[in-house]
């Protein structure tokens, strides 16, 4: 959990730093209870090029029931799969991707606990997001949760505009794809 984070959840609320995650005060409570969910639903909302990681898949040796002939077991930090190579058609069941294939990668968004690996813009984008969460509780204030509401989205819009800045190469445009859609 990050202590920087949850300072600057605080800043925008008009409170104190805090120096430990583990802060015995009630604010320092109420941000360290909603970070990681509100860390994941931020990373889960946009395929961000710094969660994003390729993974091969190991087969599980358990054959699904009915379906497809193969299951696959998804990496513990995954929450969402973007793509699977080679393309075919899948499922996602019960931490398992099901699919025919005998073999598979994945790309996919990954929880990314380290916020160092964080862009600056996402820290303060995520920082704003929980302000807003627990504004309510800490400030009694609906005018100012609605003010942070809004500086979040705007922050969340920089964020992935910086985030589209820097992910290299566009993936070039793959005709199969538009071929086998129309079948």
């Amino acid at each position: 959990m990050s202590v920087r984070i949850l300072s600057g959840a605080l800043l925008e609320l008009g409170e104190d730093r805090i120096t430990s995650a583990d802060q015995d005060t009630e604010r320092a409570r109420v941000v360290s209870e909603v970070y990681e969910d509100e860390r994941d639903s931020l990373l889960e909302e946009h395929p961000w090029n710094f969660a994003i990681f390729r993974a091969g898949l190991a087969r599980l040796e358990l054959v699904p029931a009915f379906g497809f002939a193969h299951g696959f077991r998804l990496p513990a930090d995954c929450l969402y799969v973007i793509s699977v190579e080679p393309e075919t058609p899948y499922k996602i069941e019960g931490g398992n991707l099901l699919a025919d294939l005998e073999a598979l990668s994945i790309r996919y968004v990954r929880r990314v606990d380290d916020a160092t690996q964080m862009p600056p813009t996402f820290r303060v984008a995520l920082a704003t997001r929980i302000a807003a969460r627990v504004c309510k509780k800490i400030t009694g204030s609906s005018a100012e949760k609605e003010r942070l509401e809004t500086l979040y989205r705007d922050r969340l819009r920089t964020a992935k505009g910086r985030d589209a800045q820097g992910g290299g190469t566009p993936d070039a445009a793959r005709p199969d794809l538009f071929v086998n859609a129309r079948r």
